[in-house]
């Protein structure tokens, strides 16, 4: 059946909205069982979390640990993107004949799904610029095989402008404001943290300060929104977080009526199966380990709250792959003969308000407000049972040096969530961070003997390449230069 022939009820709308988030569900956490979900691998598995797992033999993480990646990376396909962009682009297409056709499609009804399909093709084209840079645009679907389906790339600017920040600003405008959301779907506080998350990528990566402007605008429009809890964000104050105690219950396990969760991406193992993610907790190991200075590390701070609810703080070095943020195990650890990771619920957050506070302390930071900024690193940082930090501190006492604290507090607030890499290339901290890191991996790989080829340089290296069956299939798109 043709899609202007299917388009025609509510039920029809309904079905075309679950097949845009089920494929994008599919692309964050995979299709259950194959470790396939691209969440962790493209959001943390190149930066200073996670490091290959020395019992697994795995192409992909070996390349990814030490930024040598290759074509042929089974990680490195766009290909999932550009099917969750090709559904929104027909639901954008044919919601309105629906709603013609058929009067239980209310204008709000309409507009509330063109809304979401708006935000989730902006969503998909974020990550494909932030990955790999130029693309081909297709904001139509393809729907006939007279058609051409080969596009060469185009500037990513050129997306970020007239799809990303045009989608968003479209969305907006359609979707109604004040409502209580379900957190599974892209809402009015959603639609404006990604707004804000582009427009913070684009201050940073691309050297465009007033940008942090407009991101600020839009983290006020997160907390002008309402939360799943029906409660407005406020954004003001840390009891808009949520407390200590809810921080794991609230946000990773049940965020369904969380005064501080914005969009976290639904996954039920009865339905969906396994939610076998890269970092999956189970009794055989996984391909990616956390990597073993922050396990160390972090798990000496015994004030920080967020340890022993994040990360596996008993295994020994074989055993660094036990993450237990989205897991309802014991914060001592994962038990022994505990249920296999298919038998648990996982939800990855895409946002929340405490990513939002740590975006806005950066954001003030940059535009000369220092004060404020360290008004929300404290609000994370008292949250987590750690002590404020005072204005004369060191380690906020001027713009670099708070820029520096803002982000090694994401690395702990946020570590798997997906967002550790991207903060570094927006940050231009990825030779400063990651040189070491890399260095340490290979000295290891070779015996002891001393490594210092580092990352390499920038622009050459941040990048993913485009998989070769994406190239094979598409003979107008040119290779990344450091892949040719």
């Amino acid at each position: 059946m043709s899609a202007k022939n299917y388009f025609k009820s509510l039920k029809d709308v309904n079905a075309a909205m679950a097949g845009v988030y089920g494929s994008f569900q599919q692309v964050m956490t995979g299709t259950g069982a194959n470790f396939s979900g691209k969440y962790h691998y493209w959001g943390e598995a190149r930066s200073d979390n996670f490091d290959l797992h020395p019992g697994y033999n795995n192409i992909t993480m070996q390349e990814l640990s030490l930024n040598n990646l290759t074509s042929g990376n089974a990680q490195s396909s766009w290909a999932e993107l550009y099917r969750t962009i090709g559904r929104a682009n027909t639901a954008i297409k044919y919601i309105p004949q629906a709603a013609s056709l058929d009067n239980q499609i209310t204008p709000a009804i309409r507009d509330k799904n063109l809304a979401e399909c708006y935000a989730m093709r902006a969503m998909c084209y974020f990550y494909i610029i932030r990955l790999w840079g130029d693309a081909p645009i297709w904001t139509e679907p393809y729907d006939d095989f007279s058609q051409e389906d080969e596009r060469p790339r185009e500037s990513k600017d050129k997306i970020m402008k007239e799809i990303i920040l045009a989608d968003l600003e479209k969305a907006y405008s359609l979707t109604q404001k004040l409502q209580t959301p379900n957190v599974w779907l892209i809402g009015e506080a959603g639609i404006a943290a990604i707004a804000a998350d582009a427009y913070m990528w684009n201050a940073g990566a691309n050297n465009q300060p007033q940008d942090y402007e407009n991101a600020i605008m839009w983290i006020k429009r997160v907390f002008a929104a309402k939360a799943p809890s029906g409660k407005v964000y406020g954004g003001n104050e840390i009891t808009d977080l949520e407390s200590q105690a809810d921080w794991k219950p609230k946000l990773f396990l049940d965020p369904t009526g969380s005064k501080e969760a914005i969009w976290s991406i639904y996954w039920d193992n009865l339905n969906n199966g396994c939610a076998c993610i890269p970092v999956s907790i189970g009794e055989s190991n996984t391909t990616i380990r956390l990597d073993s200075v922050i396990h160390n590390d972090w798990k000496l701070n015994k004030a920080d709250t967020r340890v022993t609810k994040t990360l596996d703080t008993l295994k020994t070095l074989a055993h660094f792959d036990r993450l237990l943020k989205y897991y309802d195990v014991p914060g001592s650890g994962f038990p022994g003969g505990g249920k296999p990771a298919k038998e648990y619920n996982v939800y990855l957050v895409m946002y929340r308000l405490g990513d939002v506070y740590l975006s806005y302390a950066e954001a003030l930071n940059k535009t000369g407000d220092r004060a404020g900024a360290l008004k929300y690193l404290n609000f994370i940082r008292v949250r987590a049972g750690l002590a404020a930090l005072s204005a004369d501190d060191p380690s906020v006492a001027n713009e670099t040096a708070m820029e520096d604290t803002i982000l090694q507090e994401r690395r702990y607030e946020l570590f798997g969530e997906g967002k550790r890499w991207f903060d570094l290339v927006r940050t231009n901290h990825v030779n400063k961070i990651m040189d070491p890191v890399i260095n340490r991996r290979l000295t290891r790989l070779q015996g002891g003997v001393p490594a210092t080829g580092g990352f390499g340089p920038l622009k050459e290296k941040l990048l993913w390449p485009i998989n070769r069956f994406v190239l094979e299939d598409n003979r107008q798109l040119v290779q990344n230069p450091t892949y040719n």
